[in-house]
């Protein structure tokens, strides 16, 4: 097996948790007491837009909450999006000692809109842990889309053989494999030391 030179993490469901999935929004609906059913129809008429970068959170935000008036304000609602980013812990510890080993350039390759994918970065201390962050705000196409992985790699001068994904989702996790990379499947965060040392990463 071809020698792994690059790490790339997903952020929502393997360092963090998710940023604005399902229960997410769910919790929103239920905090802010609106039709979380009719919400959901415009947010996945936008979302492609939205984590790809072509549209701000502003706009997001206006199509899918206030396009009516409210009785919460556009900062309240921001502000219980950006709260419900939590770290996970035992991820972070695996981060420090991967970067104290320094054997392998560690990036993010991620789906996330890019005012909150801004937000986690500063908040968390990513820069600390990864050199790169390939976000599909940043590069306009989302996993599993077989771009973005071949652009990671045009980017980083590097052949699949040598990168490790490691992802929550099984649909990344398969579109990471058709461009060649080695992959790690992580249904459980708790699991990823574990696996790592499974696979003579750490």
């Amino acid at each position: 097996m071809t020698k792994i030179t690059h790490l790339f993490f997903d952020l929502g469901g393997v360092c963090l948790t998710n940023g604005w999935g399902f229960n997410s929004r769910k919790k929103a609906a239920e905090l802010f007491d609106y039709d979380f059913e009719g919400s959901e129809k415009r947010h996945h008429q936008i979302i492609e837009k939205f984590e790809t970068g072509k549209i701000s959170r502003e706009n997001y935000l206006n199509e899918m909450i206030f396009y009516e008036k409210r009785d919460f304000s556009e900062a309240d609602f921001i502000d219980f999006m950006e709260s419900l980013s939590q770290p996970y812990e035992s991820s972070f510890e695996v981060l420090e000692k991967l970067s104290s080993q320094g054997n392998y350039n560690i990036s993010t390759l991620n789906n996330e809109s890019l005012e909150l994918n801004l937000f986690r970065i500063k908040k968390f201390g990513l820069k600390r842990y990864f050199i790169d962050f390939f976000s599909s705000s940043f590069l306009g196409v989302k996993k599993p889309d077989a771009d973005i992985f071949q652009m990671v790699l045009l980017i980083t001068q590097t052949v699949g053989e040598e990168c490790l994904m490691i992802d929550d989702r099984e649909k990344n996790i398969e579109g990471a494999k058709k461009c060649g990379f080695q992959t790690l499947h992580l249904p459980h965060v708790e699991d990823l030391e574990k696996l790592l040392i499974d696979k003579g990463i750490i």
